[in-house]
């Protein structure tokens, strides 16, 4: 048992925030802080592989990302294109040409960043995977992305809601551990799987809204802009929900999301 003063001593990096890559939604108090886990959610193609990747990418610490929806190919040429600001087409066209050496030089400043691409990882394969970091570079990442929780096997007989909360809950349980920040991304239910209405905290799938301090929806509200309702956050303002949104500019052919 601990005082709050030496507990808060004993926890280290815990709460402190990642560099924020979107200035406008940190003005608005939304932060990635260490040993914490956040949920972005998303109808298909609406932006949330984006937003982790930017993140990723530009927050410039330790990452370990799991990749079970893409495979290796596809976050390739999401990456080259981010960093490149060429098309995804383009992209894709320089990868069959087979001359990469343009974009291998873009990708090489993420030495930070580590892959895994088990297309269902199971907790015990994730918990393998930091536990390795953690012996290979004698500290733990300073950011984790599992995406997404929907293809993480949940170790339990029932693969349902009640599988979704175990892997939420070990998740929440991770960050805290090991003081790293984790970004699980998710899918929002059939409602609002188009992208075209702001999604409220009960639109996702499986209600995991309870362990995640940090809770963002995404949708489209016009060409070339993504919604980013702020449905939960336990560090910002306490009027959280479906009416407090911050819009961004959206360019998913060069996996663009900027202010």
């Amino acid at each position: 048992m601990f005082t709050l003063q030496r507990a808060r001593a004993k926890a280290g990096d815990a709460g402190a925030e990642l560099p924020n890559p979107f200035r406008r939604l940190a003005r608005e108090g939304v932060g990635f802080r260490r040993g914490e886990l956040s949920l972005i959610a998303a109808g298909p193609g609406v932006g949330k592989s984006a937003i982790a990747l930017r993140l990723a990418v530009e927050a410039k610490v330790s990452t370990l990302y799991f990749s079970a929806d893409s495979d290796a190919a596809i976050q390739y040429e999401r990456a080259a294109a981010m960093l490149s600001g060429r098309e995804m087409h383009e992209i894709a066209a320089m990868v069959e040409s087979g001359d990469t050496r343009y974009l291998d030089s873009k990708l090489a400043g993420l030495r930070k960043l580590r892959w895994n691409f088990d297309s269902s990882p199971s907790l015990d394969l994730i918990e393998a995977n930091v536990k390795s970091w953690a012996y290979v570079y004698g500290n733990y990442p300073e950011l984790i992305v599992v995406d997404n929780v929907g293809d993480v096997s949940p170790d339990v007989e029932d693969g349902g809601h009640i599988g979704l909360e175990n892997v939420m809950s070990y998740l929440a349980d991770l960050a805290r551990q090991t003081t790293a920040h984790v970004c699980a991304l998710h899918h929002l239910t059939g409602e609002y799987d188009d992208g075209t209405q702001p999604p409220p905290l009960s639109a996702l799938k499986g209600k995991i809204s309870k362990k995640p301090a940090l809770v963002l929806n995404l949708f489209r509200p016009d060409v070339g802009k993504l919604g980013v309702v702020i449905g939960k956050n336990r560090h910002g303002r306490p009027d959280v929900g479906n009416q407090y949104r911050v819009t961004l500019n959206s360019d998913l052919a060069r996996m663009l999301i900027t202010d």
